[in-house]
């Protein structure tokens, strides 16, 4: 009633005096067009009394957000209530239409720095040592991680030669910041790209965990492996291969057959 429960502002017993099941609707108490509280208290008077001015109408219900034509939708509801901020750069190169969405989630963790690397846990007690587990001898870092452990840059080198690109590795954050200016839009190459840098990332920290964990240990051809594997496996279900020669180099160099090839 004008935005507040008849139940919060006469309790319980109103309902029980008005004859109404919990779950009544609001019909129940419409006759001819008309609202039909039943007088039989004080409170159901004085309710009778307040709805006359709520406009009764004839046509269907609708939920309408913030204004009336307004539809509703929980994205609506969640851009309506969530504290928004400035689109970052890197937005495209982590949720894009092909994501995968574990990988998405790994590569996002790294550009935000929020991996729980073990530089980390020894600055606040959790470890006594912030050795690599890959045995390079540096301290573990998400700059290490993500390419300066040797290990971890001849993996990616690796991946940024099936797209034919031989260049020096640069520190973690250039490394973003190279590939947002070599991905931009939704094409073949530039979403294969994407899927390679994402499945890269989730692959290192995959085996990184292992090693941490389980102490099992993986080489480098069989991560290299699986990141083509995951990318592979993208590349048939979304399809948008052209049948040019840049488009088949690739699919050639990340193991993908084309209709009528064997």
């Amino acid at each position: 009633m004008h935005g507040e429960l008849i139940h919060a502002l006469y309790g319980h017993r109103v309902i029980y005096d008005a004859g109404l099941g919990r779950l009544a609707f609001v019909k129940e108490v419409l006759r001819d067009g008309r609202w039909c509280w039943p007088p039989n208290s004080e409170d159901l008077i004085e309710i009778q009394r307040r709805v006359q001015d709520i406009p009764i109408s004839l046509s269907p219900d609708n939920i309408f957000w913030e204004t009336v034509g307004n539809s509703f939708s929980t994205k609506k509801a969640w851009q309506g209530i969530r504290s928004r901020s400035s689109e970052v750069l890197w937005h495209n190169l982590v949720w894009h239409p092909s994501w995968i969405p574990k990988h998405a989630f790994c590569l996002w963790l790294a550009i935000l720095a929020a991996h729980k690397t073990r530089d980390k846990l020894l600055a606040i007690g959790v470890l006594q040592s912030a050795s690599c587990v890959f045995y390079c001898g540096a301290m573990e870092s998400l700059e290490h991680l993500y390419f300066q452990c040797p290990y971890m840059e001849n993996i990616w080198k690796a991946v940024l030669a099936k797209f034919n690109i031989y260049r020096p590795i640069f520190h973690w954050m250039e490394e973003v910041q190279w590939m947002i200016g070599h991905t931009k839009g939704n094409k073949f190459p530039e979403m294969v790209r994407k899927l390679a840098l994402a499945a890269t990332i989730y692959h290192i920290w995959l085996e990184r965990n292992r090693r941490c964990f389980n102490n099992r240990f993986l080489p480098a051809q069989e991560i290299i492996r699986k990141i083509m594997q995951d990318v592979a496996w993208k590349i048939y279900t979304v399809g948008n291969i052209l049948r040019t020669e840049r488009h088949h180099s690739l699919c050639v160099n990340w193991g993908v057959l084309l209709d009528g090839e064997v």
